[in-house]
């Protein structure tokens, strides 16, 4: 969470590109419950291009530490949560990849 933060942050599109798994997705709720307006972006080139169109030109304030997480973990899959945001974790081919971002 805080390299993808950091890269973020800096612009650092390679190094996003190493985080995301090629099924991964982020989930905008638009402030919602109702998860019918959710927008999504699907797939590791989608999210590459969320991050270059919307993500660099206005980015994100840095994570403050230590960080106020619930973990959840179970086999090869795990969630944490910050605040509103919920990110899942899948653990493939001898390492973690982020799977996704729902805010």
């Amino acid at each position: 969470m805080l390299a993808e933060r950091d890269a973020s942050r800096r612009g650092d599109l390679p190094l996003l590109a190493t985080l995301w798994a090629a099924d991964a997705r982020i989930v905008d709720s638009r402030g919602t419950a109702e998860p019918s307006d959710d927008y999504v972006w699907q797939g590791r080139n989608a999210l590459l291009d969320r991050y270059a169109i919307a993500v660099f030109p206005a980015p994100p304030p840095p994570l403050e530490e230590p960080l106020a997480l619930d973990i959840t973990a179970s086999g090869d899959t795990a969630t944490a949560t910050l605040g509103v945001d919920r990110w899942r974790f899948v653990q493939r081919d001898g390492r973690w990849w982020l799977l996704e971002l729902a805010y």
